[in-house]
C-alpha cells in the first residue's frame, strides 16, 4: 500500500505538480484514482500511443457505459457533450477538414503586423511606470485581442470574453469550489448564448473574419448549422485565449529564472521560435487531455484498465520525461525538440498550434526588445487549474527609460 495521491484538483496542485509527475511516472505510470474515478497515464511513450489511438482512448462521452453518470469527478458530463474536443472520427474528421479550411495558416500569417501592433501597444501602456503585471498587462490582453481579432468578436467585448475565459478552467485558489463552478455553469451559458447572436449576424450579413468563414464552409449537407459554428467560436475563444496566455505568462516568468537563456536570446533572436517550443514543453499550456474513454480493456504496467474507464494523458509530465528528453527540468532554448506534447497529440492536436507559435514569437521578441532587464518583484501567484497552466499574477519590474525609447523607435 501507498499514501502517494495524485489530485489534479487540489488547491495547490499548480504550486510545484513536478515531483508528483516524477513519482508517476517512475512508480504509478498506469495510475487509478478510484476516490476521483479517473486513470493517468504519464511517460511520454504511453501518453503518444494512447493520443494516437483513437479507437481504444476515445474522446465521445458515449462511450461511458452510464448514459446519464459522469465518467469522472474530473469533469461533468455535460461539458464533454459538444465541440470537436469531445468527437471521434467519422464526425469529428468531418467537422476538422471543415475547420482547417478556413483556419489556415496563411489565414494566421497574415496577422503577424496585427500581432506586433497589439503587443506593441500594450506594451507601451505600461513603459513609463517601470513596472507591469505580466499577465494582465501583456499576456492575457494580448491573447484576447488577437484572437477576437481573428474571429470577428467586436473590440468592445473582447475583454468580457477574458472575464468569461478566467472563469470556466481557472480559478483564484481563494474561490470555494462550489462557488466556481456555479459561475463556470453560468459563464459558459453566456459564452454560447453570445456566440449564437454573433453567428447570427454573421450569417446575415458575412465580414471577413473567421466566424464568417466558418458560416460559410461547406456546400450543401456539409455546411455548418449554426449551433456547430458556435460549438467552434466557443473553443477557439476560449482556447485561444487560456492556452496562450499561459505559455506567455510561463514563457516570462522561466525566462527570469533563467537569465543566461534569455541573454543568449537577446544575443541571438533568431532561435526565438524554438524558445517558444521549449517554453510550450516545460510548461505545457494544457497539463492534461480531458478524459479519454476506454473503448475496450487495456493493460499497461501490469495494471488493467477496465473498457469505459476514464484516462487522462497528462501532457506535461510526458515532456518530462527522462526517458524523451535528457535533463527535463533544465530550460533550454535551443533543446532540439523533436516532437513534444506542448500542444497534445494525434486526432486532437490543437488547432490553433501556428497561431500560439506566432504569437509567442512575436510577444517575446517585442517583450525583450522594450524590457531586457525585467526582473520579477514580489511573489509569483499560482491559479488553481486542473487542466492548464495558469499564473494569476505576475509583477515585474524594468528599466522605464529604456522602454520608452525601445518603443519609439519601434514605430
Amino acid at each position: 500500500m501507498t499514501d502517494f495521491v495524485y489530485d489534479p484538483t487540489a488547491p495547490d496542485f499548480q504550486e510545484d505538480p513536478y515531483p508528483l509527475f516524477r513519482r508517476l511516472r517512475d512508480e504509478f505510470p498506469a495510475y487509478q484514482n478510484e476516490a476521483l474515478r479517473f486513470w493517468a497515464l504519464s511517460r511520454y511513450e504511453d501518453v503518444r500511443d494512447a493520443a494516437a489511438d483513437h479507437a481504444t482512448f476515445a474522446n465521445a462521452v458515449e462511450h461511458y457505459p452510464d448514459p446519464e453518470g459522469d465518467p469522472s469527478e474530473l469533469m461533468p458530463r455535460w461539458m464533454m457533450d459538444f465541440g470537436l474536443f469531445y468527437m471521434d472520427p467519422p464526425r469529428h474528421d468531418h467537422l476538422r477538414r471543415l475547420v482547417s479550411r478556413t483556419f489556415t495558416p496563411s489565414r494566421v500569417t497574415r496577422l503577424e503586423p496585427v500581432i506586433r501592433e497589439l503587443a506593441r501597444g500594450l506594451l507601451r501602456d505600461v513603459a513609463e511606470r517601470g513596472r507591469a503585471e505580466i499577465v494582465h498587462d501583456y499576456a492575457a490582453p494580448l491573447a484576447t485581442q488577437v484572437i477576437g481579432a481573428l474571429l470577428g468578436v467586436p473590440e468592445v467585448d473582447r475583454w468580457q470574453f477574458r472575464l468569461w475565459a478566467e472563469k470556466i478552467e481557472q480559478r483564484d485558489p481563494d474561490t470555494p469550489e462550489d462557488v466556481a463552478a456555479k459561475e463556470q455553469a453560468e459563464t459558459i451559458d453566456a459564452i454560447r448564448t453570445y456566440m449564437r447572436s454573433l453567428v447570427a449576424e454573421r450569417r446575415a450579413t458575412p465580414r471577413e473574419d473567421l466566424l464568417s468563414a466558418l458560416v460559410q464552409a461547406g456546400e450543401g449537407d456539409e455546411r455548418l448549422a449554426d449551433e456547430q459554428v458556435v460549438d467552434l467560436g466557443y473553443q477557439l475563444m476560449i482556447a485561444g485565449n487560456d492556452t496562450t496566455a499561459a505559455m506567455i505568462s510561463n514563457g516570462a516568468l522561466r525566462l527570469a529564472e533563467f537569465p543566461d537563456q534569455r541573454r543568449f536570446l537577446l544575443d541571438e533572436p533568431g532561435w526565438m521560435a524554438n524558445a517558444v517550443e521549449e517554453m510550450t514543453r516545460y510548461d505545457s499550456p494544457t497539463v492534461q487531455s480531458p478524459p479519454r474513454i476506454t473503448t475496450r480493456t487495456v493493460e499497461r504496467h501490469g495494471r488493467v484498465i477496465p473498457a469505459g474507464s476514464a484516462v487522462v494523458l497528462i501532457w506535461m509530465s510526458a515532456n518530462h520525461d527522462e526517458r524523451q528528453y535528457p535533463e527535463p527540468g533544465r530550460f533550454d532554448v535551443t533543446r532540439k525538440l523533436g516532437r513534444h506534447m506542448g500542444f497534445g497529440h494525434g486526432l486532437h492536436v490543437c488547432l490553433g498550434a501556428h497561431l500560439a507559435r506566432l504569437e509567442g514569437r512575436v510577444a517575446f521578441e517585442e517583450l525583450l526588445r522594450a524590457m531586457p532587464d525585467y526582473a520579477i518583484e514580489g511573489d509569483v501567484r499560482r491559479w488553481a487549474s486542473v487542466w492548464l497552466r495558469p499564473i494569476g499574477r505576475l509583477e515585474v519590474a524594468f528599466d522605464a527609460r529604456h522602454a520608452v525609447e525601445a518603443l519609439d523607435g519601434a514605430g
